[in-house]
């Protein structure tokens, strides 16, 4: 009789816990006759999605009401956001007028879902365009490496975007290639911080190095990097430079 009433009062003690839980992810606020909806799905920047719910009694329209949209333009990359919100409502069905993400006849018996889909929606659009925003980034970076070699050593000397093969006969792209004053080709790439960057980063360049005839080999580092990874690069690099160094360290290093 006694372990079922612990039983009882864990039971109500955990539901409480649980209800206590939920309404810190989910909460709705209520202005007039809107209704907004935050839910427990985030953006890339850790902000929670709102949805608002406008209308009714019976047909709503279920909103993000602009803000994946606000967050792009703090990034500076709502031109990125607007194509990938184009896609995006394609895909989910939603409507889009180059603000917010939206569904316009929503019916009372179907709020739930279409809550989550805009909410979904609108996280996937931010998801999708920090990541083409990062690609933007590090080709500008890319560029801007280019510039500076050709600087460095003369714009006859650089070939940008250039293809090299490793010792598996697989094809690699390097961001440059620098013939250099000793004679030896020089092959850099920019390496951001992301898992991905390091990994291919390392794959290609430790592929090319195991060549007969290794050329110097350059990773150019764009970021604060955790120091694993850059052991990593230095076992396949013959140089690790930083993207802030001097000329003058590329012209010497080489």
């Amino acid at each position: 009789m006694v372990a079922n009433v612990h039983l009882i009062n864990d039971i109500e003690s955990h539901r409480a816990i649980a209800e206590s839980v939920a309404r810190g992810l989910v909460y709705a606020r209520v202005q007039g006759d809107t209704v907004t909806i935050q839910t427990p799905i985030s953006f890339p920047s850790g902000r929670m999605v709102g949805v608002r719910l406008l209308g009714g009694p019976t047909i709503f329209t279920v909103t993000d009401d602009g803000a994946a949209m606000r967050d792009a333009e703090l990034m500076g990359a709502d031109d990125i956001w607007r194509r990938e919100a184009r896609k995006i409502a394609t895909e989910y069905g939603l409507k889009f007028n180059e603000w917010e993400l939206f569904e316009a006849e929503a019916p009372l018996d179907r709020l739930v879902g279409y809550t989550a889909l805009v909410a979904n929606a609108a996280a996937k659009t931010m998801l999708r365009t920090a990541e083409k925003f990062a690609e933007r980034f590090e080709d500008r970076r890319r560029e801007e490496l280019a510039i500076r070699l050709e600087r460095v050593f003369g714009k006859s000397k650089v070939e940008k975007d250039s293809m090299v093969a490793g010792a598996s006969t697989k094809s690699w792209k390097f961001d440059a290639r620098v013939a250099l004053p000793s004679g030896r080709q020089g092959l850099f790439s920019v390496v951001t911080p992301s898992p991905a960057s390091v990994v291919f980063a390392y794959s290609k360049m430790d592929d090319v190095s195991r060549l007969d005839d290794t050329p110097f080999i350059a990773a150019v580092l764009d970021g604060k990097f955790a120091p694993d990874d850059k052991a990593l690069l230095k076992r396949a690099a013959r140089r690790v430079f930083e993207i802030s160094d001097a000329d003058e360290t590329f012209l010497q290093a080489a």
